[in-house]
This record gives C-alpha cells, structure tokens and sequence, in this order.
C-alpha cells in the first residue's frame, strides 16, 4: 500500500509544521552564513536533518527517503553536474592553450576610455564567463582584469558585481534553469517554459544594467557622454538573452547575448568614439587603446573554442538531432519509489461533493455535443463511461465517511480506474479543440471539475539521456576545442582529471542538496512551507523574487537556490492558483540579484582585487543596489502575474 503525504502532522497544526519543516533550510543557512562552513558540509549536514525530520515527524518510511535522497542525488550529478564538469573542462582547456589570456588582451585593447572598458569587461565579457564556466569565475576573471588595467579596487570588484546579475540566471550553460525544472518535476516542455518566462523577466534588467553600473561608477554627466554606447550594449544584449531564452532554451542565453553585445560595441567603436577618454582622477591623460601584440588571426582562434561551444549546443537543439540521439535514453522507474507516494489524499465527504460537480459538468458537456459527429460521438462515449465510474467511486467513497483521509485498497482500486478515464477523455477533448470542431474554452470547466479530483500517484523516474545531454554536446566542443588550442592528447585528459578532482567537493554539494530537495519534496514538507506562504494571498508574485534573493544571498548560487525553494514556488503556486512557471522564473530571476552581496561572491571579488579583508566595505556598496533591483523584479512578476498574463508561456 502507498504512503500518504500529510502536511501538518505536528499536532495538526500548519504553522507548526512548517516551522518543523523549515529546519533543513535553516540548517544549511547558518552552516554557511554563520559558522563558515564548506558547502559540501553545510549540504550534508541539511541533507541528514532533513531524512531524520521526515522519518521521525512526517512519518515518512525509511526506504523511501533513502530511494528518494538517492534519486535527487542522481539527477544533481546527471545531468546537471555532467554540464558543469564538462563546462569547466572546456575552460580550463582554453586557458592551459594560452587562449583566455589572448581573449582578454583582444577586449582590454578595443578602448582606453574606462567606461567603455567597464562595459566590455564586467558585462560583456563577465557575462561570457558566466555563460561559459559561472560558479564564480566571472566576477574573478573580470575583477582581475579591471584591477590590471589600472581600475581602483573597489570600483573592479564592486561593478562586476553588479554587472553579473544580468548573465546569472543562464550561467554556465544554463545550470540554474536545469537544476529547477528537475525539483520541479518538469521534462524538457516544462525546462523550456522556465527558460522562456525567465527570457520575460530578466531582459527587462539586463537591458538597463550598463547604464546602471556605468551610473554607479562614474555619475550622471559622464554616463550621458557614452549613451549611445549603453544603448546599443543594453538592447543588444536584451534582445540576444530574450530571443535565445525563448527559442533556443536555457543553455546558450549568456553565450548568444555576451557575443553578440561585444560584437555590437566593437563595430560601434569604429564609427563612434567618446568625445573624451574618461580615465580616473589617479590616472595620467591616455590617447588611445592599449596595444596588443596578437594578430586577427590569433585572437579568432582564442575565440574559436566558444564558437565551437555555441555551433554543438546549436546541433543538440535541433529537433531532428535530438530525436535521434534521444533513442539512445534510459528511463528507469525508481523500483520501492516509483507510485509509492500518494498526495491530495481527501476526506471521502470532500471527493463526494468533487464527484457531484464532476458529473453534473460532465451532463453538462454531453448537451453541447452532437453524437452524429464520429469525433464528438467518441468524446459523449467516454464521457458516458467516465460518469459511470465516477458513481462507482462514490459509492466506495460513501462507505468511508466519517473515517478520515483513508486509503484502502477498494478506494485506491476506484480511483485509479476514474484516473485512467479521466486521461482518456482529456485527450480525447484535447484533439477534438485542436481540429477546431467545438470552442477552444468548451472542455475548461470540465478540466477544473475535474482538477484535485483524486489522490494523485507520485512516479519517480530516471531518465539517463547521455547522447542527447547537453554536457555530451560540450563535452565534444571541449575535445574539438583542445585541437584548436593546440593541446596535447596527455595533457587534454590531464586536464580532465584535475577538473574532476578539482570539482569533487562541488560535485558533493550539488548530490547533497538536490538530495535535500527531493527528501523535502517526497515527504511533503516543501508543500508545509508552501501552504504557509499562500497566508501572502495576492502579495505572492511579489514576494516571490526576494526567497530566491534570500537563497542566493545565503548559499551563493542561483543553482543551489533554485533547488531550495523551487519545489515550495510550484507548491504556494498551485495553492494560490497561480502560474507555477512564472513563480519558478522569479525565483531564478530574483535570485541573481542576491549573487552580488552573497558572502562567497563578495570572498571571490576581493580576492581577485586585492581587497581581502574588505569585504563589508564592499558589501556596504552593493547591498542598496541590489535590493532596489529585486524590488524591480518583484514588481515585473507581480504585473505579469495580475496584468501582463499573456507573457506566462
């Protein structure tokens, strides 16, 4: 017999329960924010309290939370970590070949104007990186290289902060969008819709991001001198992070929208220039661009790899490819998990009043379809079954009034025979709306009589797609691109094994956490947490943003962040009556713009600026920043949740 979820089981209280169920996550916040602790600890230890918590309060049976830890663990390493090995693997590869420095000299000699090198460098290229490697390399490479050309420090690290909030969402091929499709329980359809909904948030920042970071860093009159530079950086880079987060999905956004805004401002530097170089108040007067040494040719080659990058993910989306690669995947059922869980179970009286309306819809319907028609006929035959079995379960319904939300064997036989019709039906009315025989809205009300109807079976499913990953894709890109970059078969496999030995902590972190989630989600503490925040009613789309703002703040990524609390978006969503895949984006899109006070992201800039030790400095000049753009979020999403609802895909 399965196991039923529950979601209050302290003392039948809600607010109790929730603040039971909140532990893991505060576990894994005060490991990190207050004792320092290494992430991979910090997982581990609210990995631990989180099966223990779900055994001993939510009564949830050993086995499945192993089952279910196991399978979150499994996806975190395949196929969201496969991308990030494989993306770090591609870099290290370009700058053991000497490419990355030839990448940055090549930028670095564009311009001698400050601002336009801010732009180049800490959103152009920052965003690159972001796209190409992310876990923190941005802001390091681009902060180091602003301090190399003579940038204060403070300014460096504190403008590739805010830069980065732009590229985050779609960093490292995509991560933050993979990873919470998955805790969220969506397939490729579903990543894809994130991917698109994020595309109709984060442009809207992205696009005034330069003018706000120049803003910051040298005022209003100085930033008006160089608008058209802005402007055509800006858009550029909006349009390309749009166009590709809707068309293309989460993997190349960053990529597309870094390239084609460095292409933009370069071909604009030839035909516009500032009538003054802007350069700081320490600084002697310059003339010119700083001159670099490598010829056309040297610095297409430095780039050839991410070219080779974007042409193999490009291959991988295409429908056809992926069709044939995807013959090659595995789905393997969880045996002792999959079905093994069951939600929603009702109160037989509360499933009678559902069955009630179901039927008087469904009588409903059969007046508005005309038998003589062999395609409604089909539909009034189903419908007529359907009602048939509806009785029966009411009639097995009624025989347990009175005794709880109980599920025996007769009453999971019954539903399980209306669950098989119900799919039956809807599909039936799904072809019948697309051939345009009857209204596009005529099987709504049917749909929502029957939504909640019964308990609902939760499959735990293993797809191991290897051929049609994305990390295959870059994985091939990476070998491709030792080639270009001239290294050496021992050394391209050297490299592979230092990445792996390199990323094995991370890679721990990544297994830990996505473990977490799907232990939170299986027992049903994440649905706990997510009735608890429908209290905020009409405020939610909102307030959204800032729980992804506050998980990577405290965890200091996107990824990790998604994974917390994507499963308890979708959950408050669904309770709310709201669009999961918009409150999923705004946690992603919100989110980023937490990476910029995040202590790990403020560690890494001053260390690659030469501030160690500065940080509070450093987050005393961010922190205003990016609480006023997480107020920008949360005003997006709330408008398109209430206003601009056609944007939800």
């Amino acid at each position: 017999m399965p196991w039923i979820q529950v979601y209050t089981p302290v003392a039948g209280n809600l607010g109790l329960s929730a603040l039971v169920a909140a532990i893991p996550l505060v576990v894994i916040f005060v490991c990190l924010a207050l004792f320092k602790m290494k992430a991979h600890k910090a997982g581990l230890l609210a990995l631990a309290s989180a099966m223990l918590i779900a055994i001993t309060v939510w009564g949830m049976p050993a086995k499945l939370a192993g089952l279910a830890t196991a399978q979150g663990a499994a996806f975190g390493l395949f196929p969201v970590f496969y991308i990030v090995i494989t993306t770090i693997f591609l870099y290290n590869i370009t700058v053991k070949g000497g490419q990355f420095e030839i990448i940055r000299a090549s930028l670095a000699g564009v311009t001698a104007d400050r601002r336009l090198q801010a732009l180049l460098i800490a959103f152009c290229f920052g965003a690159f990186i972001e796209g190409a490697a992310g876990f923190g390399t941005p802001v390091a490479i681009a902060g180091a290289t602003l301090a190399g050309l003579g940038f204060q420090p403070l300014y460096a690290a504190g403008v590739c902060l805010v830069a980065n909030t732009a590229p985050v969402a779609f960093g490292a091929i995509g991560i933050p969008i993979v990873a919470l499709a998955g805790v969220m329980g969506y397939g490729d359809d579903g990543m894809m819709k994130l991917s698109t909904m994020v595309g109709r948030q984060l442009p809207f920042i992205s696009v005034i991001i330069p003018f706000y970071v120049i803003m910051i860093m040298v005022g209003w009159k100085k930033t008006i001198e160089i608008l058209p530079a802005i402007i055509v950086c800006g858009v550029t880079f909006a349009l390309s992070q749009w166009a590709t987060a809707t068309y293309l999905g989460p993997y190349l956004p960053d990529v597309t929208a870094s390239l084609a805004s460095i292409i933009a401002l370069v071909l604009l530097l030839r035909v516009w220039q500032p009538k003054t170089i802007y350069t700081f108040a320490h600084e002697a007067p310059v003339t010119g661009a700083t001159e670099h040494h490598y010829t056309t040719g040297e610095v297409f080659r430095a780039w050839s790899p991410y070219l080779a990058l974007t042409v193999m993910v490009l291959l991988w989306g295409i429908p056809s490819i992926k069709t044939v690669l995807d013959k090659s995947t595995v789905e393997i059922e969880v045996k002792g998990l999959h079905n093994m869980i069951v939600k929603k179970v009702a109160k037989p009286e509360d499933t009678l009043t559902k069955i009630a309306a179901a039927s008087a819809e469904i009588d409903r319907q059969l007046t508005l379809l005309s038998p003589a028609d062999p395609q409604q006929a089909a539909i009034v035959a189903k419908l007529m079954e359907l009602k048939e079995f509806e009785t029966q379960l009411a009639a097995v319904e009624q025989g347990l009034v009175g005794q709880g939300a109980v599920l025996t064997d007769e009453r999971l036989k019954a539903c399980d025979i209306v669950s098989k019709k119900m799919a039956e039906t809807q599909k039936l009315c799904k072809e019948l709306v697309k051939t345009a025989v009857v209204p596009a809205n005529q099987f709504k009300p049917l749909d929502k009589a029957l939504a909640d109807h019964l308990p609902l079976k939760v499959a735990a499913k293993y797809k191991f797609n290897f051929m049609s990953a994305a990390g295959t894709a870059i994985l091939i890109a990476a070998f491709l691109s030792a080639l270009i970059c001239g290294v050496g078969f021992a050394d391209t496999f050297r490299i592979l094994g230092k990445t792996l030995y390199d990323m094995r902590f991370p890679a721990l972190t990544v297994a830990s956490v996505l473990g977490l989630a799907y232990v939170m989600n299986a027992s049903g503490m994440t649905n706990c947490l997510g009735l608890i925040f429908t209290k905020t009613g009409h405020w939610f789309p909102f307030i959204a943003p800032f729980l992804g703002w506050l998980g990577v703040f405290l965890t200091g990524s996107d990824t990790s962040s998604n994974v917390l609390f994507g499963g308890l978006q979708k959950a408050t969503a669904e309770q709310l009556g709201i669009s999961p895949i918009l409150t999923g984006a705004a946690n992603t899109s919100g989110g980023v713009m937490g990476k910029m006070i995040s202590p790990q992201s403020l560690a890494v800039a001053t260390a690659a600026t030469g501030m160690v030790g500065e940080e509070g400095t450093l987050f005393r000049f961010t922190l205003k920043h990016s609480i006023f753009l997480t107020i920008l979020v949360g005003i997006i999403v709330y408008l398109q949740a209430y206003v601009l609802q056609w944007m939800i895909p």
